[in-house]
């Protein structure tokens, strides 16, 4: 199975191919830049370097996030017009989900994005060789939760380590991945994919959605503006 990858939750823009669980291209840019038109710019030159056309791609794999709210309308989109326009199967990976299976070693994995105001998008994973068990659902948690709730020998990972790392290295059990680790791939994207793919089978294209978590600023002024909570979850 020939799959597309790709992921804008973070800064990083990352793209991969890959071919029946071999990855054979993969790029990230961590840039300021337009997310959309480094995305697209990457697929294109990966796709002729590889040698492929679009109509050869089997799946389309997308981060849904959680993440950022402008980066994740970006690739969510463009694997839904690809989904569509092509009439190629896509599916919607948790970010948190793909990140976990960075991790090389055995144990609890808890994934950990900067959600800002001292909270991190996170989710709990008990790893067992390349198997992902969910322990907790992707949401935006305090720091101080985290630190409280997490069992003994933890394995954090993800850029909400870095802005947090003096808080998290108060517990001294917790094992803490080095920042250059701790970058989203795509083709860990593509193999969350493909086995999705294979349990549940495609996503509908049309109700795919960012899994944003908490509310756009948009829509924080709305509900401000009409006396509504500011902790109510967006509807996406």
């Amino acid at each position: 199975m020939k799959i597309l990858a790709f992921d804008t939750a973070t800064m990083e823009t990352t793209c991969a191919l890959t071919e029946d669980g071999k990855v054979v291209a993969e790029a990230s840019v961590n840039s300021r830049a337009s997310h959309s038109e480094g995305l697209i710019n990457m697929i294109q030159n990966m796709l002729c370097a590889a040698g492929w056309a679009m109509e050869d791609v089997d799946l389309i794999a997308t981060g849904v996030g959680p993440g950022s709210f402008t980066g994740l309308r970006i690739s969510v989109v463009l694997a839904k017009v690809f989904g569509r326009t092509l009439d190629i199967p896509v599916v919607g990976v948790s970010t948190l989900k793909a990140l976990a299976r960075e991790v090389a070693t055995d144990g609890v994995v808890i994934p950990l994005f900067d959600a800002r105001r001292e909270r991190v998008y996170a989710a709990f994973f008990e790893k067992k060789g390349e198997g992902l068990v969910r322990l907790k659902k992707d949401d935006a948690y305090p720091v101080e939760s985290i630190i409280k709730e997490a069992p003994e020998g933890a394995i954090l990972i993800g850029d909400g380590l870095k802005k947090y790392r003096d808080a998290f290295s108060a517990r001294e059990d917790f094992i803490l991945y080095p920042d250059h680790l701790s970058r989203v791939s795509a083709a860990a994207i593509a193999f969350e994919g493909a086995q999705q793919f294979e349990e549940e089978g495609p996503s509908n294209p049309y109700a795919l959605e960012p899994n944003y978590l908490r509310p756009t600023q948009a829509m924080r002024e709305y509900r401000r503006k009409h006396g509504e909570s500011l902790d109510a979850r967006s509807d996406g």
